[in-house]
């Protein structure tokens, strides 16, 4: 009983830890963010904030970390069918993580100190789209085939960053089918 209180109460600091530094990131940049602004708007003591982390950096880590990995078992639980729109489902998706977790990826892919987190998630999306060749039994000229996966992933992911950027003026749906008008002829070049 008592382990179960203390992993509450460490769940619950950084998670106090995580919210605030998201708060701060919409604020000010993050190389300007210290452990005290941290501890001093979660309201939590500093030797909380190193009793978990030795700095700012490891806090940024583990909170893109987790995203990653959500991100991740997102894109993995999509099922590849054969057929003219199964692309749609792959985008749309991306889509509704951007919505439901909006202020975290703002604060994440918006983040001018590190690209890591954009990084990440454009590897994700390369794997992705090869689970996706391979379920479609599709072959590349391997001399083009990274530049290939390259040009999709960061090309959505520039849009996404541009959609956070300004905002998100533009509904997921718009956004979903707005994406599917500029890859849909990526993939009808590279489709029997």
């Amino acid at each position: 009983m008592r382990e179960e209180k203390v992993d509450r109460r460490i769940k619950r600091s950084k998670s106090m830890m995580r919210e605030a530094l998201m708060e701060l990131m919409d604020e000010m940049p993050f190389g300007e963010i210290t452990a005290k602004d941290i501890t001093s708007r979660a309201d939590l003591n500093r030797a909380t904030f190193y009793l978990h982390y030795n700095n700012v950096f490891e806090l940024l880590d583990e909170l893109e970390n987790e995203v990653v990995a959500s991100f991740s078992q997102m894109l993995e639980q999509i099922e590849i069918k054969q057929g003219n729109d199964w692309e749609y489902p792959v985008v749309g998706q991306i889509c509704n993580y951007i919505v439901e977790n909006k202020r975290l990826c703002r604060c994440l892919l918006l983040n001018p100190r590190s690209d890591r987190f954009a990084r990440k998630l454009t590897e994700i999306m390369k794997r992705k789209g090869m689970q996706v060749k391979e379920a479609m039994g599709l072959e590349f000229d391997p001399n083009k085939e990274e530049y290939i996966h390259q040009f999709i992933a960061c090309g959505a992911m520039g849009m996404v960053k541009q959609w956070l950027l300004e905002g998100m003026p533009i509904s997921k749906e718009e956004m979903t089918d707005f994406a599917m008008t500029l890859i849909r002829p990526i993939f009808n070049i590279l489709l029997p």
